[in-house]
């Protein structure tokens, strides 16, 4: 047999046990769709709610109860009619919802961002709206393949657990495939379209000739319109990576043109002047800038990278410093060189980590460490902790300073942030100032906090109004909870 003969052979068997485990291939594919779906929903509710545990808790909540509400109704549809075209057309549907989703979330968003102010309202209201629909579709398909792949009673256990596996893999495969590999070259609207096409495929692998004519039409809509071109907002570029969700935006900030990188709802987490005049654009960045300028330091280490303003200024003005700085997303770097003017100065090196895993692990020492790590306005829990507070604190040489952002209060709802971070530095770095924005409010504003192992007399900032008696930890740190009473405060 030729080689030609050979590969067509395997291809004619390959297809004969595609068709044979057709329902256990659907089912892979409705498990695959599904979490590449939530994955991809709690991305795009990100730049309007956040991405906080209480934003995927009221997606993972929402689609699971989707989910079960599909379980009731497929069960009794399958009972009732038992016809493999019905399993093909809920999956049609599916993709149809998904385009739903797919073209009506920036509408929805901003209504439910209106309506309530409560965070988890806004994306429990959104998920039931948006992603619960299509997640319904795709559970009633999973009793329906059920009942379709029974021979007979004494197969009934193989045949339900081999349709479970098979969509078991296909949600692990679509977790893995989606948070691995897609954020970071096609985008979260993209993966909604990818996810309706997958729908779509999976459709035809049923009912045969059944209906052909209405479902060729149906499915030729859909998937011409899934495959329309996404733009963004006017003046607005999105931007999806493995870890995030991030918009370049341009406005303007006390008067000047400015290219902003946005993660969520609550503001612009680095810009640049767009008149390409220099400088730093916020007062704590320009701060911190300050704190690195008088001390002339030989070593600095900034913690949370953004658009690498802080870095890029600090080694034109310290050639002769080292500057680490740790970022968890790779991907910023290309964003900050195509959008920020980055310029990759020699005397900086970036180190693609998680900040405080590079903390911990790292055997280097620093004069002078920089924190800046935001998801959004929250500082991750993980370096709000006493044992976040010692690792830093050891990677500090004596009489070195370290400096944090933090956008907490000394009053007000916003106390308890200002309070827990200060715990985690102040509990292991005896001296500790801060300074707050002074456009700010005491209640919530930017403030810049110093620590160090020697006494602190720095211009302009005053001594820190909390003690460290109530320190959390890496088991313990409700950083979700004091943050949601901060923002709705």
């Amino acid at each position: 047999m030729s080689p030609g003969s050979q590969a067509l052979a395997r291809l004619k068997k390959l297809g004969i046990e595609v068709a044979r485990r057709r329902l256990e291939v659907v089912s892979f594919v409705a498990g695959f769709s599904l979490l590449a779906y939530e994955l991809a929903a709690a991305r795009v509710l990100a730049p309007y709610i956040g991405s906080s545990t209480y934003v995927w808790t009221g997606v993972i909540g929402v689609i699971i109860a989707a989910l079960s509400l599909g379980f009731f109704i497929g069960g009794r549809l399958a009972d009732a009619r038992h016809r493999v075209s019905d399993v093909a057309w809920l999956l049609i549907g599916a993709a149809a919802l998904v385009l739903v989703s797919l073209t009506a979330y920036d509408e929805v968003m901003r209504t439910a961002v209106e309506a309530f102010d409560d965070r988890r309202l806004q994306a429990i209201m959104a998920a039931l709206t948006l992603f619960a629909p299509a997640s319904v579709f795709i559970g009633t398909t999973s009793p329906y393949l059920a009942k379709l792949k029974i021979a007979s009673l004494t197969a009934t256990g193989r045949s339900i657990a081999s349709l479970d596996a098979f969509n078991a893999i296909g949600g692990i495969t679509g977790t893995f495939v989606t948070g691995f590999i897609l954020f970071g070259y096609i985008g979260a609207r993209e993966t909604f379209a990818l996810v309706g096409i997958l729908l779509l495929i999976a459709s035809w692998l049923l009912a045969g000739r059944q209906q052909l004519g209405a479902r060729v039409i149906t499915s030729t809509i859909l998937l011409l319109l899934l495959l329309a071109p996404v733009t963004d907002r006017p003046g607005v570029v999105t931007v999806d990576t493995p870890s995030a969700h991030y918009e370049v935006v341009s406005g303007v900030y006390e008067g000047r043109a400015v290219t902003g990188l946005v993660t969520g709802p609550s503001g612009t987490q680095s810009a640049v002047y767009r008149d390409a005049t220099g400088g730093l654009v916020f007062w704590y960045t320009n701060e911190m800038a300050r704190l690195a300028l008088e001390r002339q330091p030989k070593t600095i280490l900034m913690l949370g990278g953004g658009a690498f303003t802080i870095p890029q200024y600090l080694a034109e003005r310290l050639p002769a410093s080292r500057i680490d700085v740790v970022e968890v997303d790779q991907k910023l770097q290309t964003i900050s060189v195509d959008h920020f003017d980055y310029r990759n100065p020699a005397n900086v090196h970036l180190i693609f980590d998680d900040a405080r895993a590079f903390v911990n692990e790292t055997e280097r020492r620093y004069d002078l460490i920089l924190v800046d790590v935001y998801g959004d306005a929250d500082i991750p829990f993980t370096l709000m902790t006493k044992e976040y507070g010692q690792a830093v604190a050891r990677l500090l040489r004596p009489g070195g300073l370290l400096a944090a952002n933090v956008i907490a209060g000394t009053t007000g709802p916003c106390r308890d942030v200002f309070a827990a971070v200060h715990g985690a530095y102040g509990g292991a770095l005896t001296y500790g100032q801060y300074r707050r924005d002074p456009r700010g409010e005491r209640d919530r504003a930017n403030n810049v906090l110093i620590y160090s192992d020697q006494p602190l007399s720095q211009a302009g900032y005053e001594t820190t109004p909390f003690n460290t008696t109530h320190i959390y930890s890496d088991n313990f740190a409700p950083g979700e909870r004091l943050y949601f009473a901060c923002q709705q405060g």
